[in-house]
C-alpha cells in the first residue's frame, strides 16, 4: 500500500511539472512547537515572502524567515541600535517597529548572485512607511542578505540606509 502511494505522488509530481505547473522548492518541517516552517531551497522564494510579509506588518512571518543563528539587524525604526538578535528578538523588533512606522511599500528592486550558489545572496528594496505619531511619510533603501542554512536559505542581514 505505502508503494503504491509513493509511486501516486511520483506520478502526480512529474505530471505538475509536465504541464507547466510550479512546484515550489521548499521543503516544509514542523518546529518544536509544532509550527510549520519552510525551509526554502531558491533564495528567490524567501524575498518574495520577506516581501509580503513586510508589506503587512507581519512580524511573524518574518521571523519564520530568520534562521536559527542570530541575525544582524540594523535599521531605522527598530528603537535600538544595530546589533545581532536571535529569532524572537528580533520578532519582538519588528512588532514595535510596525506599531511606530506602519509600512506602506516594501518591494526588491534588485537581486544579486541568485544564480552562484556558493555566495551569498541579497537583495535591495524600497521600503515606504508613515510615522504613526507625526504622520509624515519616510522612504528608504533595505539590503537583505540571504544565507545557506542546511539545505536551505535564510534571511541572515537586513539593514537600511541611515
Amino acid at each position: 500500500m505505502g508503494r503504491f502511494i509513493g509511486r501516486v505522488a511520483i506520478s502526480f509530481l512529474i505530471c505538475m511539472a509536465l504541464s507547466g505547473v510550479s512546484v515550489r522548492a521548499q521543503e516544509v518541517t514542523k518546529d518544536k512547537v509544532g509550527r510549520v516552517d519552510r525551509s526554502y531551497n531558491e533564495p528567490l522564494p524567501v524575498f518574495k515572502g520577506l516581501e509580503r510579509a513586510w508589506g503587512q506588518g507581519d512580524a511573524e512571518k518574518i521571523s519564520r524567515l530568520l534562521g536559527g543563528n542570530k541575525i544582524l539587524l540594523d535599521m531605522k525604526g527598530i528603537g535600538r541600535k544595530g546589533g545581532y538578535f536571535s529569532r524572537s528578538q528580533a520578532r519582538f523588533l519588528f512588532k514595535r517597529m510596525f506599531k511606530t512606522a506602519a509600512p506602506k511599500k516594501f518591494k526588491f528592486t534588485k537581486y544579486h548572485n541568485l544564480d552562484k550558489p556558493g555566495r551569498r545572496v541579497y537583495g535591495v528594496a524600497r521600503r515606504s512607511y508613515k510615522n504613526v505619531r507625526s504622520g509624515r511619510l519616510f522612504q528608504d533603501t533595505v539590503y537583505v542578505t540571504l544565507c545557506r542554512e542546511g539545505r536551505g536559505w535564510v534571511v541572515s542581514e537586513i539593514k537600511t540606509t541611515r
